[in-house]
């Protein structure tokens, strides 16, 4: 035993000493290519720093957890953050480098990353032995802390990553044992799969606001209320903090209500946006679309079209002062921002002052020319952003542009005043300061990090590269235009950002309360509104499918994925019944089971009113699975058959399940049904179809493949439903076609 212990232990010492060789050997093959993405800007950093700068996010390697035990958040200051080190923080930063070089979407899921795989490393103390010994059992090891520490799908998501970053990287390196590593945690999404469940129908209702609209127009209604009392000399009712602070984010709207943009589509809309077509006489808006999808021109409805234009030439109206200051910047840099920093009614004495200082008055000037506490220079500049002035315990606060000071003169500013102290701000270094902060607008809105002292003026996709420059943008401000504290707009020219509309629209912790709670907009529960951008999308879908809009055309319109309308509808089960059931009852009704029945009873005289009424009868409700249809009322009769669709009683199907021809994504799903039990099958019994007959549906394995083979036999039967509706698409109309198993067959 005593020989046993120490070869045990000089065999571990010599596999963690080639677990070392081996972070080291992939580092050094790893260095050139990090110090290439350096030189070219695309990372800011060194290796073993704290942080690396990607596309102007931050990535942190750092421990999850303060030396005092506190969670890591957003607000937790730099300096009480860990770094990570020793072997795992070279795995760390190995990974990270190789998911950006293969890298092409949004910078925030590339930082996002050591935030979910941090876990591992921190459950077992970055020991080199855990790294080496890893396998299933030790990454299900790390659940408990991460549903400790995070609720709803955070847990989840953190081990789906960890458990990502494990097989496609830490096997495939051989930094650990081999074995594959599987997702063994259930996924809370999968509620919200089966449509008739309590946790997919609270999703449904927390994306959707039935009266978005209505509280949109409230704000409208007291905005334009307020401006008629202005008019008359009356004090407003709800005043905006200062000038456009309300109008700009009004003028947006109709951009979302219309046309269902993203926030990050509203944000980027080009100065040109709208255009019109003389073929078909109608106006169309350019959008840059986000989610990978091509940019494309989205036709304005034609109920919208004023709106859109007025909105459009408004803004445009707005903007041109930030526009034409913005573009200033854009050519001479530092020297436009100097020479808004200007002082025409300038008294000699002033003049004087500076000259026998050794400043030259046209490159400096002093404090109190802006004015006192709370005055604002013509420029933007507030005297407030270059004070330097201690709280009550003590502690320094400067100005964000303080650091312009560059001296202190005694001197008269004009007759009959006191000699005094006076503060010498240096335009050169103003210009400076602001310039940086553009240069920081610029790393924010395009995702890039400056290089040389420039950022690439480029809106990036997947699929398309856009040079915009700010003052192309439509949403030109600056900087302090949605700040609700100083009643300056700004100094430095910027597009306006998501940011700007989320707190304008939903309650947060800032300082800025929501236009709802300023304007005091309710619901009918006497709670002040909150609306989500997103749930503009889905209210525009919901609206364009009760109006009985094809899916396909909304999809196409949404700038969404083929199939994905689905998930935006929030129309009742019965009103998706009453839509089939006015297909059935027009002239031609579809051709499938239910259809051809509604055409045996016209052929035998029945009356329409009989005919509406067994529509009534089979349509009462209409819900939707993965699948397809239901027409089952859930609420009065619960399913029996476990959302079994496609199987129903022996692979027959369910009389209750109907198939939509057009709906891509249910088809998938029953691809996807198929290919599973028939993996299962062929993992269990080869030659099941040869077997099926033989099978003893007593024996639980027995009963488990009888199962599949039915369940495949429900796929195949969707599936040619599927093929029949695309012969016969010509002689038929685009609806929900209900699913006969021995037609199919």
């Amino acid at each position: 035993m005593s020989t046993i212990i120490p070869l045990r232990n000089k065999r571990l010492s010599k596999q963690y000493q080639q677990l070392q060789e081996r972070v080291i050997e992939l580092k050094q093959l790893a260095l050139s290519e990090f110090d290439a993405l350096v030189k070219a800007g695309k990372i800011k950093g060194a290796w073993d720093d704290k942080t690396w700068v990607y596309r102007n996010r931050t990535i942190y390697f750092t421990r999850p957890y303060t030396e005092s035990g506190d969670l890591v958040t957003g607000k937790t200051p730099e300096d009480k953050k860990i770094p990570i080190s020793g072997v795992w923080a070279d795995v760390y930063r190995l990974f990270i480098l190789h998911k950006i070089k293969g890298h092409k979407g949004d910078p925030k899921t590339i930082s996002g990353l050591m935030s979910q795989i941090v876990w591992l490393g921190e459950f077992y103390g970055y020991e080199i032995s855990s790294l080496q010994a890893l396998n299933q059992d030790k990454l299900d090891a790390v659940i408990p802390t991460l549903e400790a520490n995070f609720i709803r799908r955070g847990p989840f998501e953190r081990y789906k990553t960890i458990v990502s970053f494990v097989k496609k990287f830490v096997v495939v390196n051989k930094l650990c044992r081999s074995f594959v590593p599987k997702v063994k945690m259930k996924n809370p999404a999968l509620g919200k799969a089966d449509a008739t469940s309590e946790i997919s129908a609270n999703a449904r209702d927390k994306k959707h606001e039935e009266n978005i609209d209505i509280y949109i127009g409230k704000i409208k209604q007291r905005f334009e209320e307020d401006k008629r009392r202005l008019a008359r000399g009356e004090p407003a009712k709800y005043p905006e903090p200062k000038p456009y602070y309300d109008e700009l984010r009004l003028l947006a709207m109709p951009f979302f209500l219309a046309l269902g943009l993203r926030i990050g589509e509203v944000c980027r809309l080009h100065k040109d946006c709208i255009g019109y077509d003389e073929e078909t006489e109608k106006w169309f808006l350019r959008v840059l679309t986000e989610k990978g999808e091509l940019a494309n021109a989205r036709p304005v409805p034609r109920k919208w079209q004023d709106v859109i234009i007025k909105s459009h030439k408004r803004i445009i109206e707005i903007t041109e002062q930030f526009r034409s200051f913005a573009k200033d910047v854009e050519n001479r840099k530092e020297q436009a921002f100097v020479d808004v920093l200007a002082f025409p009614d300038r008294h000699p004495m002033i003049l004087t002052a500076l000259e026998e200082n050794g400043y030259s008055p046209e490159e400096y000037f002093l404090r109190n020319e802006i004015g006192t506490t709370g005055s604002i220079h013509q420029s933007g500049i507030t005297y407030n952003s270059l004070r330097i002035t201690k709280d009550k315990d003590g502690n320094e606060k400067r100005g964000i542009y303080a650091d312009s000071i560059v001296g202190k003169i005694i001197a008269k500013t004009k007759p009959g005043s006191n000699t005094s102290p006076k503060i010498v701000i240096s335009k050169a270094q103003l210009a400076s300061q602001a310039m940086n902060y553009y240069r920081e607008y610029q790393q924010r809105v395009f995702h890039e990090n400056e290089v040389d002292g420039e950022v690439s003026e480029t809106i990036s996709s997947t699929s398309y590269s856009v040079d915009m420059p700010f003052s192309d943008f439509l949403f030109i401000v600056k900087d302090d235009m949605f700040n609700a504290g100083p009643s300056s707009i700004g100094f430095v020219p910027r597009p306006m950002i998501k940011t700007d509309l989320v707190n304008w629209l939903i309650e947060d912790s800032s300082k800025s309360k929501s236009a709802f709670r300023r304007y005091d907009i309710r619901d009918d529960n006497n709670n002040i509104v909150n609306v989500t951008s997103h749930q503009f999308r889905h209210w525009l879908t919901t609206a364009l499918l009760r109006s009985g809009k094809n899916e396909s055309m909304i999809d196409l319109f949404m700038g969404r994925k083929a199939g994905q309308t689905r998930q935006y509808d929030h129309r009742t089960a019965k009103e998706r019944a009453e839509n089939m059931r006015s297909r059935y009852m027009s002239e031609t009704p579809p051709d499938d089971v239910l259809g051809r029945r509604v055409k045996r009873m016209r052929d035998n005289n029945v009356c329409e009113s009989e005919i509406e009424n067994a529509l009534n009868h089979t349509l009462s409700v209409v819900h939707y699975t993965p699948w397809g249809t239901c027409n089952r009322d859930l609420d009065v009769s619960p399913c029996e058959k476990g959302m079994m669709c496609l199987r129903g009683e022996d692979g027959n199907g369910c009389q209750h399940f109907g198939i939509d021809p057009d709906d891509e994504e249910a088809k998938q799903s029953i691809i996807n049904t198929k290919v599973h039990y028939e993996t299962q099958l062929a993992a269990l019994l080869p030659n099941y179809e040869e077997l099926s007959h033989k099978l003893n549906k007593q024996e639980p394995l027995d009963q488990h493949v009888q199962f599949c083979i039915d369940t495949i036999n429900g796929c195949e039967s969707a599936l040619r439903a599927y093929e029949r509706a695309k012969d016969a698409k010509d002689n038929q109309i685009p609806v929900v076609q209900v699913f006969s198993p021995e037609e199919a067959l």
